[in-house]
């Protein structure tokens, strides 16, 4: 029974055949760096890990050319020097950007220069690669601001470099000193001597020993997220390439040991489905992060942790597909919490091109391919970290690979239930027509919005009744006062507001009861009968005949809502004799209101991108952003409802949507229902005569 239970809850060491600490399974009590340790035979394959890792090392036309042309890109922009004023524009006006912005453009500007002289060994590349890695070293704190420490404790706007914190910021700038360290150590040895010295000092000081020291950081413990694999990831890294030196491999050691257990934590609390309730965009730096973590330690082992022996893991199969369940087409995405419906067109797709290589799964390594595009040198995306661009180029079937004439997959329907996500698109493999995705979950996920049933609908790919996704971070978005963001709000999502009253704050606010399915995919060797609250794993649907989902909704609304029930069915119907419509379905019955309300009893928000083109009882019609005509209809009894225009001043925002969003809101008594009607008009304008 135990060796059942540490099967599931440590299956990486499991599959390595790496000791578990019982007493203490995830290396978070207060004599776990003591305790840690690796077998001796991994120490010895660890030693020689540095040598271990490609490097794209002076390589030929185009790659040489590609490489340098991201350094000359950014060679006349100055070295950012973040300065007081704006770290401390964090506790006077809530702005982190300011500060925070510098020190990723600065660790890019770095990279970008790591990457030129890899190209051409030239000094004057090392040189600015020096100059950003000293101005690194330099920074007073490597924390992001909204994560320091100081503030709380002295009631300071400035960082204690006594007490230095241990965040994804501090993870990022030793991500990129390792890994330049790794690519540029006889360079820097020759031009700059003693630099690599003050690195190994910092990175100690600042990340290393406080990990060591400390094993109450918030991310060690309670539930598993992104920090887990984002920090081990650069924790991994940094302890390879920077504690290499004997006296320190016992430290290097150390860390290693403790950062498997936490990659363990990691992986499994992940469902069996796969699903990733952060989102697509938080699926690259969580669940990917993960995966990058255990390609490094493969590479730096040379074959002592092998990669045959976490094959059985099953849920890294699903992981992998989560991106295709998600993907609309076009750069959209189906977003849910905090992530952009249009996530940047570049992303570590050589992760999942490697994996699903390995794996022999040709939907994964399809999807790959397909964002690889037929370019002879696959995108170079600094920004996404040097670690992340010198593996991907480094990968000769990467960079070799052919992405012509390549579309992604795009399955026809996907039901994810340990998350509560649908998503089913009108055919499969296309990105024209109706897509539909409904989410159910409970108002606790990780980053999360006040979502539970909402939905969105995409026509010929792009979405037009909308999640609006991620703002800008500013002080309030991680604290108690979040919901004052408006985009994180359900009356900004496509859900009812009931007696004035929006969804709670807490994982008791979820979908109540059983969900009940319409044709919705059956799992791998289950009939098509089986009840969704009984799938496990990943369902794969057709792409013909309906589908549908039904919540209920009453339990996500707080007591003084008075919500005896609210259900809401969500089909798509690709066989309709008018076309293939998405309904929207509610029905609610409201307890008698003790208390006077001004107002609808009931207001359904749906929000809305694209141009607006007709407004009237019972329809509406929109321009997607795809250029798709759009019809929204209801029952012309309930009238034109109200619909307003929101401005976005928010970049990240405008980013997907452009200036404007629309908001439409049709009211209702304390019991009835209301019918959305979604179609995608293929009406040809009549020309004059």
């Amino acid at each position: 029974m135990e060796d059942a239970r540490r099967a599931r809850t440590s299956p990486l060491r499991r599959a390595w055949h790496l000791e578990v600490d019982r007493d203490d399974e995830y290396g978070t009590g207060a004599h776990a760096a003591e305790r840690a340790a690796l077998p001796t035979s991994l120490r010895r394959a660890l030693d020689s890990a540095r040598e271990r890792i490609p490097l794209p090392r002076r390589p030929r036309e185009p790659l040489r050319a590609a490489m340098l042309e991201v350094g000359e890109a950014s060679l006349d922009e100055p070295l950012p020097f973040p300065v007081l004023s704006d770290y401390a524009r964090y506790w006077r006006d809530g702005v982190r950007t300011a500060y925070e912005n510098q020190v990723r453009r600065l660790g890019t500007l770095t990279g970008n220069a790591v990457l030129a002289a890899l190209a051409t060994g030239e000094t004057r590349w090392v040189d600015r690669a020096a100059d950003g890695l000293m101005l690194q070293c330099e920074l007073s704190t490597w924390c992001w601001v909204a994560h320091e420490q100081s503030h709380d404790q002295h009631g300071w706007v400035v960082p204690d470099p006594d007490s230095p914190v241990l965040d994804l910021g501090a993870a990022q700038t030793l991500h990129v000193i390792a890994w330049a360290d790794l690519a540029l150590a006889e360079e820097l040895d020759e031009r700059v001597p003693g630099l690599r010295q003050r690195l190994r000092r910092e990175a100690r000081r600042r990340v290393f020993d406080p990990y060591l020291a400390r094993r109450d950081w918030h991310w060690l413990h309670g539930e598993a997220h992104n920090w887990t694999g984002w920090i081990h990831q650069h924790l991994i890294a940094g302890a390879l390439f920077l504690l290499d030196e004997e006296p320190l491999r016992d430290q290097r050691d150390r860390i290693l040991a403790l950062s498997l257990a936490q990659l363990d934590r990691y992986l499994a609390s992940f469902p069996a489905d796969g699903g990733i309730d952060e989102g697509f965009s938080y699926f690259w730096n969580g669940a990917s992060r993960l995966l990058e973590a255990l390609d490094l330690l493969i590479t730096a082992s040379g074959g002592a942790l092998d990669r045959d022996a976490i094959d059985d893991i099953d849920v890294i199969a699903q992981l992998l597909r989560f991106p295709q369940s998600m993907e609309l087409g076009d750069g959209w995405f189906v977003n849910v919490a905090d992530g952009p419906a249009r996530p940047g067109p570049v992303q570590p797709w050589d992760v999942l091109h490697r994996w699903g290589h390995h794996l022999g799964a040709a939907d994964v390594l399809q999807q790959a391919r397909a964002h690889r595009g037929a370019d002879p040198v696959p995108p170079i995306r600094p920004d996404l970290g040097l670690g992340r661009v010198l593996t991907a180029l480094a990968d000769r079937d990467w960079v070799d690979a052919d992405g012509a004439g390549i579309r992604p997959p795009l399955p026809g329907s996907t039901w994810l239930p340990d998350v509560q996500l649908l998503v089913a698109r009108e055919r499969a493999g296309e990105t024209a027509g109706l897509t539909l995705a409904i989410k159910g979950g409970h108002n606790d996920e990780a980053h999360n919005h006040l979502d539970v049933g909402s939905y969105l609908v995409a026509a010929d790919g792009s979405p037009v009744l909308i999640d609006l996704g991620q703002p800008t971070y500013t002080a309030l978005t991680f604290t108690g006062r979040r919901y004052e963001i408006w985009t994180m709000t359900s009356s900004w999502h496509n859900l009812p507001e009931i007696r004035g009253t929006e969804q709670g704050v807490g994982a008791e606010f979820r979908v109540g009861g059983p969900l009940e399915g319409s044709a919705l995919p059956a799992a791998p060797g289950s009939g098509d009968g089986e009840g969704a609250r009984h799938a496990q794993g990943r369902r794969r649907g057709r792409d013909h005949g309906p589908i549908a989902l039904e919540l209920e909704l009453a339990a996500a609304y707080p007591p003084e809502a008075g919500v005896l029930s609210f259900r809401r069915r969500a089909a798509l119907d690709r066989t309709g004799t008018d076309g293939a419509a998405v309904r929207i379905e509610d029905s609610w019955h409201l307890r008698p209101s003790q208390t006077p309300h001004t107002g609808a009893e009931v207001v359904s928000n749906h929000i809305i991108a694209g141009a607006i083109t007709e407004h009237r009882a019972g329809r509406l019609t929109v321009r997607a952003l795809s250029g798709a005509p759009v019809v929204i209809s209801w029952d012309p009894a309930l009238g034109a409802g109200l619909l307003e225009q929101r401005p976005i001043e928010d970049p990240l925002l405008a980013a997907s949507w452009g200036e404007a969003v629309h908001r439409l809101r049709l009211p209702g008594p304390d019991a009835g229902n209301l019918v959305l009607t979604v179609q995608i008009s293929r009406e040809q304008p009549t020309l004059d005569s």
